[in-house]
């Protein structure tokens, strides 16, 4: 069986009670303030008219006409108590339903012939917010009757269609099937590298040999055609250290047989051999590098291609693995050429380069002739905060023109379908 909920629904029902919730306090907030501006204006009108009517019976004080006066005008509802006295403050007549309630009080001296003959007190009920709240309680169902509404009509409009919802799941069901796929493939590939153990040492990449030799003893002259690809993995809270050896060996291999599709297929397309891309060692927790020959552009466009396209199938495989909570890191890449002021090769410059980066970024160091053949195909910006030559003269890939994204989506999709 399937449910087709709308996207989100409880998040769109909490922002609903919140706004009810903000509504209603706006509401009792407003009728306060109306409340309040209605008592000053009935306290000053009531203790001038109780003025005009009660001044005769003040001197010589009549406090049985007093006590009639103060009854009559405390037969309002709205009134708590009064209080008539006379200019010594003595009290002449009180009346009131609710004289024990406070309230809000309207004092005003009566004055005849300038002279102060006594005072008026009123004392006016001041609702508390369980009083206005029942005075208001028609408004504020109603608008809990709309939110309501709102919320089982979004549940309608958002809800995906039956087609839409199978659509999904068929795309989520095909995309496992893939991952599970390229883990079979994976296991034969642990199997050829076990026999490929026996080979003679003649087999293995020279490159090896070279850069170790640069790392000992900087060479002067540096191989200005190398272009080496390093890719390394985004690791800011060191899981990697925390996973056991058998998870990460099993996640590393599985990374290089993204690599070696994607060199395979990258090759094929810009017409270069495989042979021409020399690995150093194999996907470890240190990365990758990856080095080729640049005779012409064509090179570095196939290794920019070939970077593009494993950062897709990493993005692709980070999203599946955390669905399953699976040990999964994103990974970050920079492409390099031999830096002369640092008398650094292709392969140093790369590996310095890359950890300046966070996930899914991608940056290049290659020459002006290469370059200008890069920001045909791919939009550049300068790293922020360079610290030295290589990342002043680095720039970042924040994009490639359409030709090139489609090349990329449909080489990750081949790799993905692709079966051993």
């Amino acid at each position: 069986m399937f449910t087709l909920n709308a996207p989100r629904q409880g998040l769109f029902a909490s922002l609903l009670i919140v706004s009810f919730a903000l509504q209603t306090v706006l509401l009792v907030v407003a009728t306060t303030h109306q409340l309040q501006e209605n008592r000053m204006s009935q306290g000053q009108l009531m203790t001038s008219q109780m003025i005009a009517d009660s001044l005769q019976e003040m001197n010589p004080p009549n406090t049985v006409s007093l006590a009639l006066i103060a009854n009559r005008y405390a037969t309002n509802p709205s009134v708590a108590s009064i209080r008539i006295l006379d200019n010594s403050n003595q009290v002449l007549a009180t009346s009131g339903m609710e004289q024990t309630r406070t309230g809000e009080v309207f004092s005003r001296d009566a004055l005849q012939n300038d002279q102060k003959v006594g005072r008026i007190e009123v004392t006016l009920i001041k609702p508390s917010i369980g009083e206005i709240l029942r005075t208001e309680w028609l408004a504020i169902v109603l608008s809990f009757v709309l939110y309501l509404v709102l919320w089982l009509a979004y549940r309608v409009i958002a809800r995906p269609s039956r087609s839409e919802y199978l659509a999904r799941v068929n795309r989520e069901m095909t995309l496992k099937n893939e991952i599970q796929e390229l883990t079979l493939a994976l296991e034969q590939e642990k199997n050829l590298t076990t026999l490929s153990q026996n080979l003679p040492e003649q087999a293995k990449p020279v490159l090896k040999a070279a850069v170790n030799d640069t790392d000992h003893e900087p060479s002067a002259q540096l191989n200005q055609k190398a272009i080496a690809l390093n890719i390394q993995f985004y690791d800011p809270k060191q899981l990697l250290s925390s996973v056991s050896q058998s998870v990460a060996l099993s996640y590393f291999n599985l990374c290089q047989l993204f690599l070696n599709k994607s060199i395979a297929l990258c090759a094929k397309h810009y017409r270069l051999a495989e042979d021409d891309f020399v690995l150093k060692d194999n996907f470890s927790a240190e990365g990758i590098t990856l080095t080729i020959q640049a005779e012409t552009y064509k090179a570095a466009e196939c290794l920019l291609m070939i970077s593009s396209v494993f950062q897709l199938l990493s993005e692709v495989l980070y999203k599946r693995y955390r669905e399953e909570k699976r040990f999964v890191l994103q990974t970050r890449s920079a492409i390099a050429s031999a830096v002369t002021e640092m008398n650094l090769e292709a392969e140093q410059a790369a590996s310095r380069l890359t950890p300046v980066l966070s996930a899914k970024e991608s940056a290049v160091y290659i020459n002006h002739k290469l370059l200008r053949g890069a920001t045909d195909s791919y939009h550049l910006l300068a790293l922020p905060n360079p610290n030295n030559v290589l990342t002043r003269h680095s720039f970042l890939i924040n994009g490639m023109n359409t030709e090139c994204a489609e090349l990329a989506q449909q080489l990750r999709t081949d790799i993905l379908k692709s079966k051993k």
